[in-house]
């Protein structure tokens, strides 16, 4: 019963840590890449050889 009242105590904070660390995240990038659909990274005319 212990170990459950200590997972149930440790999850919700490790899930807002780690969701808060994803907005977080996803905020910078629409910071530095506003409206950005698709990163020039991804795509493909990127990765195709050279001819």
């Amino acid at each position: 019963m212990r170990d459950l009242k200590t997972y149930l105590s440790v999850a919700p904070v490790v899930s807002t840590l780690w969701f808060g660390a994803l907005a977080g995240l996803l905020i910078e990038i629409n910071h530095f890449f506003p409206d950005a659909l698709i990163f020039p990274f991804f795509n493909y005319s990127y990765c195709r050889r050279k001819r």
